[in-house]
């Protein structure tokens, strides 16, 4: 995109400041240049983030239940997916899976306890007992 060409729709979402986009000057080389945000991104992010926060409160539903351990109702309201938090605690995406079965949790060691909190930034009790979503 050239440098006029950045979008300047003045989204919500960036409370009236503005993000650096890459754009090609008039002399034909890049540079960095000021964007207010564009109508399209803010519609796609508010988007996945009404899906992260439908996903929470289904994980959370299944971790009253008993179906689930909590694990995945701090995943959806940390905005990761499996992927993600594979990425961020270096387990196995197959490990993670298995985390998210109650009986498999119980068992974890404090060691991967540990990990967990610190990827989530919270303490082994508001693991153990997420609250409800809004």
């Amino acid at each position: 995109m050239k440098r006029d060409e950045a979008p300047q729709d003045n989204i919500a979402m960036y409370h009236g400041g503005r993000k650096a986009l890459y754009a090609v000057a008039d002399e034909g080389k890049f540079e960095i240049t000021q964007s207010s945000g564009w109508s399209v991104e803010e519609m796609a992010t508010l988007q996945a983030v009404d899906e992260f926060e439908r996903l929470e409160r289904e994980a959370y539903r299944e971790f009253s239940e008993g179906k689930n351990s909590p694990l995945g109702v701090w995943m959806y309201r940390r905005r990761m997916s499996i992927a993600t938090l594979s990425q961020c605690s270096d387990f196995w995406q197959w490990s993670i899976n298995r985390h998210l079965k109650p009986d498999v949790f119980k068992r974890l060691s404090p060691k991967k306890i540990a990990l967990y909190c610190d990827v989530f930034d919270i303490t082994a009790a508001e693991l153990f007992n997420p609250k409800e979503p809004k």
